[in-house]
C-alpha cells in the first residue's frame, strides 16, 4: 500500500472511530482487531491502536479497561459471528432433531478449523481471552448449550433442558477450541453423527427423572 493510500485509508479509520455516536467502542475495537489479525495480540499495543482511532492512549481507557479488555470484545464479536453462522445453517437444514443437532456441530467444528486456518492469530487471541476471563469460555457453552435446548425443545419426548446439558458434555470435542485444534480423539466431523444419533435415541427412551438424576449440571468442560 502506498504512503498516501495508507494515509487516506488512516484518516477514514480516525473519522469513522471519532464521529462513531453509535458505539466508540466497538469501533475501536474493529481497528484493534485489524492489528490483532496482522500482527498478534501480544505485539499490538495500545499506542499502535490510539495512533490508528486518531485518540490518544488515554482516551482509549474512556471505552475499555485496558488492552485485554479490547482483546475480549474482540474475541466476543468472532464468537457471535461464528454463532450467527451455526444459526443460518440450522435454520436452513431439514427439520429433522437429529440432522438439526448434526448441522449445529458440524458448523461450529467447520467455522472453527476455518478460523484457525485464515485468521490463526485472531483464533489465538479468542484462546488468550479465555485463558485470562474464564467468562468467555462459560460463553462459548453457554451459546452451545442454548442451542442444543432450542433444537431438543421441538421434541415432547424429550427434556431438553437436562438432555441438552448431557449433550453439551458428552460433545466437548465439537465445542471447545482447543480441542478442536488438537484432536485428541481424531477427526471430530467424523464422529458427530453416530454420536448424536447414539444419545438422542438413548434420551427418547429416558424419562425426565431418570436424565435428571444421571445429569451433573455445571459441570466443566
Amino acid at each position: 500500500m502506498s504512503d498516501v493510500r495508507r494515509h487516506c485509508v488512516k484518516v477514514k479509520i480516525e473519522h469513522n472511530v471519532q464521529h462513531s455516536s453509535d458505539d466508540p467502542g466497538a469501533a475501536i475495537a474493529t481497528v484493534a482487531r485489524s492489528h490483532f489479525r496482522r500482527f498478534g495480540y501480544a505485539k499490538t499495543s495500545m499506542k499502535e491502536i490510539a495512533e490508528d482511532c486518531g485518540m490518544s492512549v488515554a482516551n482509549l481507557y474512556r471505552y475499555h479497561d485496558g488492552k485485554l479488555a479490547i482483546g475480549a470484545a474482540v474475541a466476543a464479536a468472532e464468537q457471535a459471528a461464528l454463532f450467527a453462522e451455526c444459526d443460518r445453517a440450522v435454520a436452513a437444514g431439514p427439520v429433522d432433531l437429529v440432522a438439526k443437532l448434526v448441522i449445529l456441530f458440524h458448523a461450529l467444528i467447520d467455522g472453527t478449523h476455518r478460523q484457525i486456518r485464515s485468521t490463526p492469530l485472531l483464533f489465538e487471541l479468542g484462546m488468550a481471552v479465555a485463558r485470562a476471563q474464564p467468562a468467555h469460555h462459560q460463553r462459548i457453552l453457554q451459546e452451545t448449550e442454548v442451542r442444543i435446548a432450542g433444537i431438543l425443545g421441538t421434541s415432547a419426548a424429550i427434556d431438553a433442558r437436562v438432555a441438552g446439558q448431557l449433550i453439551l458434555l458428552a460433545s466437548a470435542p465439537f465445542v471447545l477450541p482447543w480441542m478442536l485444534r488438537t484432536q485428541p480423539f481424531g477427526n471430530p466431523r467424523a464422529q458427530v453423527e453416530p454420536l448424536i444419533k447414539c444419545l438422542v435415541s438413548g434420551l427418547a427412551k429416558t424419562t425426565p427423572a431418570g436424565i435428571a438424576a444421571s445429569a451433573q449440571p455445571g459441570n466443566p468442560l
